[in-house]
């Protein structure tokens, strides 16, 4: 009859002793143009308000705003749920590839 035996580990501390590459520098890279680009979408969305207010034809209200600006946000995150979810089910490869389809 075998034993069980538990094997106790601290992840953190094994991670902080790897050696950095060149791939976590890559990594981070990309996390940081992704954050750049996040922000530069939610300013032109916050920017293009003003526009929309002031526009001839389609006479945004305030309310107006604030829901399409809600519809936006609401839309990105469960997006992004749902499509990590989809990619946790078919893989990165066939994910993207329904993505790019719609």
């Amino acid at each position: 009859m075998q034993t069980e035996r538990v094997t106790e580990t601290d992840i953190p501390a094994r991670l902080d002793r790897l050696p950095w590459g060149r791939f976590h520098t890559l990594v981070v890279a990309a996390l940081g143009i992704t954050w750049v680009l996040d922000g530069l979408e939610v300013t032109l969305t916050g920017s293009l308000a003003g526009a929309l207010k002031e526009s001839p034809r389609l006479h945004f209200s305030n309310t107006d705003i604030g829901l399409a600006s809600s519809a936006y946000l609401a839309g990105a995150v469960l997006g992004a749920i749902f499509f990590g979810w989809l990619t946790d089910r078919l893989g990165r490869c066939s994910a993207g590839t329904c993505l790019a389809l719609l």
